[in-house]
């Protein structure tokens, strides 16, 4: 499912960034069809120019759900524009991962549904412009103007438009994960496929240590692969894996990285993790009030069971630790407390999770 990682050898001049500047090569675009289960692939690689909406019609016809690869340094307003309302018009889904999207491409992004970006992606917006003299950039108000009107056609709120185009021509603005969900822009980290491969990973991972004799080596590979593609209950498990050294060498601060992955995707079960490691790992008053926090988000959120009579013990023994000014603290984070990016398949006691549809 990733794009391959070759790279246009072009200098990212502002010539190729530019909205607006004639481009001499244009991208290079694919087509693969997908299984049954799985959707079709459009790869977009290069400057975007002149023709490139027609090319990209030619493709997108032989379609009916299909997810577009971006990776490309930017190019002409008109024909991103173009490619944005037909990737929209015909409901494809847009992704930019380990590769650029500026300028023009950033604009086909958002017309995708859902979008994806992943850690590694390259996003940037900035406003068009033409060259002057001198090699001058000089914004132009016609262009921000249809920019802004696609944008609200795709249902964007006046912020975005704001972020995308009224920055002056020198400054790239990069949009990261925070960043979308500040501005409302729904992003997701992961492809519907590579959703489904990550539980099927998890699930591998789970009857491999669930064997006669435990395959831990196995597991924890498996577990890497799923948690590397975002799911949260393989992130607790390999943290699980680093915090008893089964599989790997026993290392809390990896067992610690991983239980927070899985916290920050709204995992219960990872709530607990990270409670008890930090609550076993320090006495220090703002060690343990992280592990308040999580303890009583676990007690909040997991489904009847031993996990939740075990967070609900935590509670009460941090309790009794904790001073009133830090139990007050406790309260005021949980209440603040909100997931980078809620998993919609969570473990509870019992992992039986379904894959995306």
């Amino acid at each position: 499912m990733h794009m391959k990682s070759a790279r246009m050898l072009i200098g990212v001049t502002a010539c190729i960034i530019s909205a607006l500047t004639f481009q001499i090569h244009a991208a290079e675009m694919s087509f693969a069809r997908g299984t049954k289960e799985q959707q079709d692939i459009i790869t977009i690689q290069g400057a975007i120019t002149m023709g490139d909406e027609n090319r990209f019609r030619r493709l997108a016809l032989n379609s009916n759900d299909a997810i577009v690869f971006l990776d490309s340094p930017g190019g002409l307003v008109f024909p991103a524009l173009e490619i944005g309302k037909m990737i929209r018009v015909r409901g494809f889904s847009t992704a930019v991962q380990d590769a650029k999207c500026n300028s023009a491409c950033a604009l086909i992004w958002l017309a995708g549904s859902p979008r994806v970006m992943n850690n590694a992606a390259t996003i940037g917006f900035h406003a068009p412009y033409v060259d002057g003299k001198n090699g001058k950039k000089i914004s132009t108000a016609v262009q921000g103007a249809r920019i802004g009107a696609y944008l609200a056609t795709l249902g964007f709120s006046e912020d975005v438009v704001s972020f995308a185009v009224t920055g002056s021509a020198e400054e790239v603005r990069w949009l990261n994960k925070k960043t979308a969900d500040r501005l409302g822009i729904s992003v997701s980290l992961t492809t519907p496929d590579q959703r489904v491969q990550a539980l099927s990973d998890f699930r591998e991972a789970l009857k491999a240590q669930a064997l006669a004799k435990p395959d831990y080596v196995l597991a924890v590979k498996l577990y890497r692969e799923s948690a590397q593609m975002g799911f949260a209950g393989a992130q607790n498990n390999l943290g699980d894996k680093y915090e008893n050294g089964l599989g790997v060498p026993k290392d809390p601060i990896m067992a610690t990285y991983w239980y927070t992955r899985a916290a920050e995707r709204g995992e219960p079960t990872a709530y607990l993790s990270l409670a008890s490691l930090l609550y076993e790992s320090s006495k220090e008053p703002e060690v343990l009030i992280e592990a308040g926090k999580f303890a009583q988000l676990a007690a909040n959120t997991l489904p009847p069971g031993r996990n939740k009579g075990e967070a609900e013990k935590l509670v009460n023994a941090l309790t009794n630790t904790l001073s009133d000014a830090d139990k007050y603290r406790v309260l005021f984070l949980v209440k603040r407390w909100a997931p980078l990016n809620q998993e919609r398949y969570l473990m509870g006691d019992k992992p039986e999770d379904k894959p995306d549809k």
